[in-house]
């Protein structure tokens, strides 16, 4: 009942913070009018959740830079945890049909998100080469999964040399960050919404470099990091 009562309250304070947004995306989609309609859904969301956040190693990020942020991904609560964590202008690449959802979904779609049709290939790397264009162009920075979908059990996956492709066509900096406890709060294949700790971990930047090496660098990074964050 109680994780039922967290959706609706969600689901409501989400509409009416994306909807009061709506009007000023429209001349700000690129800007850092986004950026705060988003932290302010996000932050919300967790306050409403009882998710408190512990972020370590953020010293190591300038916040006027524009990074490519590689993380670990446990759950679906990820992108607000990450959103509220990083103090960045962010965006990420989103699946297209959410932008038919009533406000949320438009907010997204006017914020300068990057939709994608994960059918088609093509439309990935078109996706990919917005996003790059975004980070030139408007000094935005992304998130990135590399795993390609949740965890199952709270372990890092491998990661697809596919979800480096961004960093290669943007050329930036690439920051680490690992995510643990987001599973606990809402696990796969659940909706049941619990309260709880997250902790946020940020690596040093890693400079871009054309060198398949790169993938178990930044991997090895965000696995020491969940293990001894895990401690």
């Amino acid at each position: 009942m109680i994780s039922l009562l967290k959706a609706l309250l969600i689901l409501i304070s989400g509409s009416i913070i994306s909807g009061l947004g709506i009007p000023f995306l429209i001349f700000n989609s690129k800007g850092i009018v986004s950026h705060i309609v988003s932290k302010t859904f996000s932050k919300t969301i967790l306050f409403i959740a009882g998710v408190k956040l512990k972020v370590e190693g953020k010293e190591k990020i300038d916040k006027k830079e524009k990074y490519i942020f590689v993380s670990n991904h446990l759950s679906y609560f990820d992108i607000p945890v990450l959103i509220s964590a990083i103090p960045n202008n962010l965006r990420f690449i989103y699946k297209k049909s959410i932008a038919y959802v009533p406000f949320f979904g438009w907010s997204v779609y006017l914020g300068g998100y990057v939709p994608v049709d994960r059918k088609n290939a093509r439309s990935g790397f078109e996706a990919i080469r917005k996003a790059a264009s975004y980070v030139k162009n408007y000094g935005l920075s992304f998130i990135v999964f590399p795993e390609g979908t949740r965890s199952r059990d709270g372990n890092l996956g491998e990661f697809k040399r596919g979800a480096f492709l961004l960093a290669n066509e943007a050329k930036e900096k690439i920051v680490p960050v690992t995510i643990i406890g987001s599973d606990k709060i809402l696990p796969k294949k659940s909706f049941k919404i619990k309260s709880g700790v997250v902790k946020v971990i940020f690596g040093k930047p890693v400079e871009y470099k054309e060198d398949k090496g790169l993938l178990n660098e930044i991997r090895e990074i965000i696995s020491q990091n969940l293990e001894n964050g895990k401690k």
